[in-house]
C-alpha cells in the first residue's frame, strides 16, 4: 500500500507538471541571478542586492509549487472550483518573501553619515561629517592625450590628470591617482615616462596600481576653446562605462564638467553630506595657467630625473613666484629643499604650504602638516594628526598605515589588527585585507591568513597577481615544495612575471640549492628589459651574497644598485634605504670604522636623523654580537630616541642594554612581563635566542631556533646557534646543523665573523 501511494503521488505531481514548472523557475531564476550579479559588479553596487534577490527567489519556491499543482483550481474565472486555502498560502508566501527581502541582508546598504566632535593636534575642537562606505572606489586618471599637434602643449595632459585627481578626491568615496603616481608603473611594464599608452596597457597599469576604473581622455583646441573627448573604463573587463565630452574656453571649467560626468555615472556610495564642499578645479592647485605650467613641468622633471633636484627646485620656485598663494607649489619647494639637505629653509616653505592650504578641502590639508611634524620630530603632534585624520576620514587608509607600528608597539598585535579591521569596516577593503593578511603572517596565524586571503580573492577576483600570496603562506611555514608548485604554475601562466622568477630563486636559496638560485638571478639580470627589473634582480643577488658572507662582493653590488637607483629615487632616500644593510655588512667583517662615513652621508641631507641611524647601527651590532666598545657607549645614549617611538620601545631598549651589560636577571624580568609586544619588535629572532640562552631557558632557545630552522630561514646564523647549543648535548646533531651553516657560508670572506666563529666550533667538533 505504501509503495502504491508513493507511485500515485509522484505520478500525480508529474501529470500536474510540478517538476517541470519548478525546473523552469530555477532555470529562469538562475539566469536572473547572474544578471543581478553582473549589474552589481559593473556599477560597483553593494552585494546585498544579490543576497536579497537570492533570498526572495528561494522563499518563493512553495508558492510556485502550489500554483503549479492547483493551477486551474486557482483560476478566478472558475468560481465553483476555486480553492481559497491555496490562494491564501500563495499570498502569504509572497508577502513573507518580500518582507524578508526588505528587512534582511541590508548590511551596509544604507550609507549613513555621522556628525562627530573631535580634537586636532593643537587641542582645538573640530566638527566633522563622517560617512560610512561599503567600498572605496579607485580611479586611475591617466595623462590626457594631446591631439593639438603641438608637443609644447603636452604638459597640459599631465596637468589635467592632476586637476581631475584633486577634483574627484573631494568626494568621500573616491581615491584618484594622477599621472604622477601612475608613472611609477611605466617602467615596470616597459613604457616611456609621461606618454599615453593604448587602452590595453592603460588597463595593465590600472590593474597593477589596483584601480577599479581608469580614464582615457584626449584634448584639442578650436580657437581658444578646449575640447575633451574620451571614456572611463571598468578595469575588470576594460569596457567603457562613461563617455566623456566637455568643452570650454576655460580649461579649469572643462575639468569641472568632466568631474560631474564621472560622479553622475558612477553610483555614489552615499547621499551628499550636508554642507559638503566641492571647490572648482581652479582653486585646487593654482588658477594662474603659467604657474600651473611651471608646477607641472617641475613634477615631470622630478619623476624623469630624481637626482636633478636643483633643476626641479628652479622650476618649482618659478611657480611660487607666479602664484605666491599656491599651496602645492610651496609644498614641493620644501620637499626638494629637504632632499637637498636645506632643512630649515624647507620647513619655512612647508609652513607656507600649510598656511595657503587652509582654503582647500580638509582632506588635502593633512599631507603638509604630517611632513612638518615628521621632519621637526614632533611625534606627539604627528600621531594626534594621524588619529584625527583616521576619525574624520575613516575610508582613507594612509593614517591607519602610519598608526600601525605605534599600535603594535604600544598596544600589541591584537589592537593593531583591530585598527586594520576598522579600516576594512569603513570600506577600505583592498588595502585593509592585504594588511591584515600581513599581520597574520607576522604573528604566524597561517589558518587565519588563508581565510583573509580567501575573502580578498572573493572581493577582488580580478586581482590575479595576488593568488601567489598563497605561496607566501606555505613559504613562511617552511613548506617550500608546496610554495614552489604554486609559483611554477603561475610562471607557466605568466612567464614574463619577474616577481615570480625572483621568488623561485629565493626558494632555491633557502632550500640550499644555491647554484640554481644564483643561475636564476643571473638569467634574470641578462633578460631584464626595464630598469626596475634589473635593480630588483641585482638587489636579490646582493642579498644572496650578503647572506652567504661574501660581503665585499655584496657591497660592490649595492654600490651598483645605488648608482642606478638614483635615476628614479632622490639620492637622500637611496642613502637612507641602504644604510642598514651597509652598516650590518661592515660590522660583520669587523670594519665598524666605516659607520661614521655612512652617518656623514646621512648628515648631508638629514642631520636630525643621524642619531637615529647611529642608534640603529649600534643596536644591530649588539644583537648580532658584532659590537665594539664604541657601539655599547653609543647605544647607552639612545634612551630618549627609543622613547620617542612610543610606549613599548623603552622596554626594547632596556632589554638590549641589560643584555650587553650582562644583567640577565633584568632580561628575564622584562621577558616574563612581556605580553608579546617586546618580542614582536625583534623581527630577527636570533637575539631573543641569545638572551634566553644567557638566562638559562634552554627549552625556549630550542623552540626559537627550531621554528626558524623548520621555516628554512635564509640566515644561516640559526643553524650555527643550534649547533653551538647542542655542542655538548648531542655532538652528531650539532655537526649536522653546523654543516648546513658552513654550506651557506662556503664562499664567505675570510674576515666574515660568523664564519670565523663557525670554524672555531668546527674545530672543537672535529668537523674540519
Amino acid at each position: 500500500m505504501t509503495t502504491e501511494t508513493k507511485k500515485t503521488l509522484i505520478k500525480d505531481l508529474w501529470e500536474r507538471k510540478v517538476p517541470q514548472y519548478l525546473g523552469t523557475y530555477f532555470a529562469l531564476g538562475f539566469g536572473l541571478l547572474q544578471f543581478v550579479e553582473f549589474i552589481t559588479n559593473r556599477y560597483n553596487l553593494s552585494e546585498f542586492w544579490v543576497d536579497k534577490y537570492f533570498l526572495v527567489w528561494l522563499a518563493l519556491i512553495p508558492a510556485i509549487a502550489i500554483i503549479a499543482y492547483f493551477s486551474g483550481q486557482l483560476n478566478p474565472s472558475s468560481k465553483s472550483r476555486t480553492l481559497k486555502w491555496p490562494k491564501l498560502l500563495v499570498i502569504g508566501n509572497i508577502s513573507i518573501a518580500l518582507l524578508l527581502g526588505a528587512l534582511l541582508f541590508n548590511g551596509e546598504a544604507i550609507a549613513q553619515s555621522e556628525v562627530v566632535e573631535l580634537t586636532d593636534e593643537e587641542g582645538n575642537e573640530v566638527r566633522a561629517v563622517v560617512p560610512s562606505l561599503h567600498k572605496v572606489k579607485t580611479i586611475a586618471c591617466f595623462q590626457f592625450e594631446n591631439l593639438t599637434g603641438d608637443t609644447e602643449q603636452d604638459w597640459w595632459g599631465v596637468a589635467f590628470s592632476n586637476l581631475l585627481q584633486f577634483n574627484l578626491d573631494q568626494r568621500p568615496e573616491f581615491y584618484a591617482y594622477s599621472a604622477y603616481s601612475l608613472n611609477s608603473f611605466y617602467d615596470v611594464v616597459g613604457l616611456t615616462s609621461f606618454t599615453v599608452p593604448n587602452v590595453g596597457m592603460q588597463r595593465e597599469i590600472a590593474q597593477k596600481s589596483r584601480n577599479d576604473y581608469f580614464s582615457r581622455i584626449s584634448y584639442t583646441k578650436e580657437g581658444n576653446k578646449f575640447i575633451f573627448k574620451g571614456n572611463v573604463y571598468n578595469t575588470k573587463d576594460a569596457k567603457s562605462i562613461i563617455n566623456i565630452k566637455a568643452e570650454d574656453e576655460d580649461p579649469y571649467a572643462a575639468i569641472d564638467k568632466i568631474k560631474e560626468q564621472i560622479l553622475a555615472d558612477i553610483p555614489n556610495a552615499l547621499k551628499d553630506a550636508e554642507n559638503e564642499i566641492s571647490l572648482p578645479a581652479s582653486t585646487l592647485i593654482t588658477s594662474d595657467q603659467e604657474a600651473l605650467k611651471n608646477f607641472t613641468l617641475s613634477r615631470i622633471a622630478y619623476y624623469k630625473n630624481p637626482a636633478g633636484l636643483n633643476e626641479v627646485l628652479s622650476i618649482t620656485k618659478k611657480a611660487v613666484e607666479l602664484d605666491p598663494t599656491c599651496s602645492q607649489c610651496h609644498y614641493y619647494v620644501g620637499d626638494v629643499l629637504y632632499g637637498l639637505g636645506n632643512r630649515d629653509e624647507a620647513i619655512l616653505y612647508i609652513k607656507k604650504s600649510i598656511k595657503y592650504a587652509a582654503s582647500l578641502p580638509e582632506r588635502m590639508q593633512f599631507g603638509a602638516k604630517g611632513i612638518l611634524y615628521a621632519i621637526t620630530n614632533n611625534m606627539d603632534a604627528y600621531l594626534k594628526l594621524q588619529e584625527l585624520h583616521r576619525k574624520m576620514y575613516p575610508y582613507d587608509f594612509l593614517p591607519y598605515n602610519r598608526l600601525l607600528s605605534l599600535y603594535k608597539s604600544k598596544y600589541g598585535i591584537d589592537r593593531a589588527k583591530e585598527l586594520i579591521q576598522e579600516a576594512i569596516a569603513h570600506g577600505n577593503l583592498e588595502k585593509g585585507l592585504l594588511t591584515m593578511y600581513s599581520l597574520q603572517l607576522e604573528n604566524e596565524e597561517y589558518d587565519e591568513a588563508v581565510k583573509t586571503l580567501d575573502r580578498f580573492i572573493k572581493e577582488f577576483p580580478d586581482r590575479d597577481q595576488d593568488k601567489v600570496k598563497y605561496a607566501t603562506i606555505y613559504e613562511r611555514q617552511g613548506k617550500l615544495k608546496e610554495a614552489r608548485e604554486i609559483l611554477l604554475e603561475e610562471e607557466t601562466i605568466d612567464p614574463l612575471n619577474t616577481d615570480i622568477q625572483r621568488r623561485l630563486a629565493y626558494l632555491d636559496y633557502r632550500d640550499l640549492d644555491i647554484v640554481k638560485a644564483t643561475e636564476r638571478v643571473e638569467q634574470g639580470i641578462e633578460q631584464a628589459t626595464t630598469l626596475t627589473d634589473s635593480l630588483r634582480f641585482f638587489s636579490l643577488k646582493m642579498h644572496f651574497l650578503r647572506m652567504s658572507g661574501q660581503i665585499e662582493k655584496a657591497l660592490s653590488i649595492l654600490d651598483t644598485v645605488e648608482k642606478y637607483e638614483v635615476r628614479r629615487t632622490p639620492v637622500n632616500r637611496v642613502i637612507s634605504s641602504t644604510f642598514t644593510a651597509k652598516a650590518d655588512m661592515y660590522q660583520s667583517i669587523g670594519n665598524s670604522e666605516k659607520i661614521p662615513d655612512l652617518l656623514e652621508n646621512i648628515a648631508k641631507y638629514s642631520p636630525e636623523s643621524v642619531s637615529r641611524y647611529a642608534c640603529q647601527a649600534a643596536s644591530s651590532a649588539i644583537q648580532r654580537g658584532f659590537d665594539s666598545q664604541m657601539d655599547k657607549e653609543k647605544f647607552a645614549d639612545c634612551n630618549e630616541h627609543y622613547k620617542s617611538y612610543g610606549e613599548g620601545y623603552n622596554k626594547y631598549f632596556d632589554l638590549i642594554v641589560a643584555y650587553q651589560s650582562q644583567d640577565y636577571d633584568t632580561c628575564s624580568k622584562i621577558l616574563k612581563e612581556d605580553d608579546g609586544r617586546i618580542k614582536g619588535m625583534f623581527f630577527e629572532k636570533y637575539f631573543l635566542a641569545s638572551v634566553y640562552n644567557k638566562i638559562g631557558n634552554i627549552e625556549k632557545v630550542k623552540e626559537i631556533l627550531q621554528t626558524a630552522i623548520d621555516q628554512k630561514d635564509d640566515d644561516a646564523i640559526y643553524y650555527y646557534q643550534m649547533a653551538a647549543l647542542l655542542e655538548k648535548e648531542d655532538a652528531n646533531a650539532a655537526k649536522k646543523y653546523l654543516n648546513i651553516a658552513l654550506q651557506f657560508w662556503s664562499n664567505a670572506d675570510d674576515n666574515f665573523i660568523p664564519l670565523q666563529r663557525a670554524n672555531e666550533l668546527a674545530q672543537r667538533l672535529n668537523v674540519l
